[in-house]
């Protein structure tokens, strides 16, 4: 796992769980992901953990298994990395970026049958300066406290055993003391990362380089926003957004379908490769899914009011200056409007 931040003193559940946390990724594994050489019809999906990574690579694999004559898509994968990588623990789950990645029912939706021209996808959790330069790149955001709550629940039973760590211990030696990484060995904060990419985009000045979708309009408009993918990778490959892509997509990337298949989504690749490694039982964390509840707003209901006033003046200081929004939900707002605006050209 990338280097954590010293906080100072950590308590002793924070410094085991960043102990574990260490051997999650070998420096070797992870700078091998970070210096991928992405080919042109490659596209890179990229969150801060725990804002929607999941349901976009779904979302994204089925839009390109959707197309054939007769696919219903693809639902054939181990789970879901298995399709689409992790760019910095692909190596170290004995995965090639170069293989061709696994497509069932692709083609078709306008073009030929032929799945060995599909656009090939990745995930990463990097920010814009470390990540490769891909030709398209898809960010997914989502509320800060719900981030915050998803992550922590995600990693209990896992990294750290239930009671042993305050989710307020959790934030403030953990998840709020990352920042600006000092090396390729580290994470950037959520906030960081988030105007990494907002500045990325600036920088395109147009949505064709990076697209933004927010988690939240996933749950409110499944469809329309797949839609607004399909478009997207549309701009490299026409078929993307075809109506039958977007269709079989929609199906099998709703809320009920990815739960009823959850230990498709559970990442047991991850787990099986590098438990050991972190001083952890072979099957840590096998019994939990990255699907949750499918509920938007509960991390400001779970968090204490002291906990998301921490998490205001951190947006404050690191978001607003760069984006001009003083709230997540301001940022989703502009978003939404420069979208409509650019929809009515």
């Amino acid at each position: 796992m990338p280097f954590e931040v010293d906080a100072g003193c950590p308590s002793e559940a924070i410094a085991l769980l960043k102990k574990r946390l260490s051997g999650f990724e070998t420096e070797q594994g992870r700078l091998s992901g970070l210096n991928y050489k992405p080919g042109p019809r490659d596209v890179v999906i990229t969150t801060t953990p725990k804002a929607g990574t999941t349901w976009m690579q779904q979302i994204c694999h089925q839009l390109r298994s959707g197309g054939g004559s007769s696919s219903t898509g693809d639902m054939s994968f181990i789970e879901i990395s298995q399709v689409v990588p992790w760019l910095e623990l692909a190596h170290d789950q004995g995965q090639n970026l170069q293989d061709a990645q696994p497509v069932v029912g692709g083609g078709g939706g306008g073009g030929s049958d032929t799945p060995s021209d599909e656009l090939r996808f990745f995930k990463t959790h990097a920010w814009a300066d470390h990540c490769p330069p891909f030709v398209r790149t898809i960010v997914v955001i989502r509320d800060p406290c719900d981030v915050l709550l998803s992550f922590y629940l995600f990693f209990e039973g896992w990294f750290f055993e239930p009671g042993t760590l305050s989710i307020d211990a959790f934030a403030d030696e953990f998840w709020l003391a990352r920042g600006v990484p000092e090396n390729r060995m580290q994470n950037a904060s959520y906030f960081v990362h988030l105007i990494s990419w907002y500045k990325r985009r600036k920088d395109c000045n147009n949505d064709d380089d990076v697209l933004f979708v927010c988690f939240e309009d996933l749950k409110d408009d499944l469809e329309g926003q797949v839609k607004r993918v399909g478009d997207f990778l549309a701009t490299l490959d026409p078929r993307y957004n075809h109506p039958k892509r977007i269709q079989v997509a929609v199906h099998l990337s709703t809320y009920e379908f990815m739960k009823e298949h959850a230990d498709q989504f559970d990442e047991k690749l991850s787990k099986l490769a590098r438990n050991e490694a972190c001083g952890l039982p072979k099957d840590a964390g096998m019994g939990s899914s990255k699907i949750g509840n499918g509920s938007s707003g509960h991390g400001k209901l779970e968090l204490s009011q002291e906990l998301r006033q921490k998490i205001d003046e951190k947006w404050r200081k690191v978001v607003l200056p760069v984006t001009g929004c003083s709230s997540y939900q301001e940022l989703r707002q502009k978003l939404a409007e420069e979208c409509d605006k650019k929809s009515s050209i």
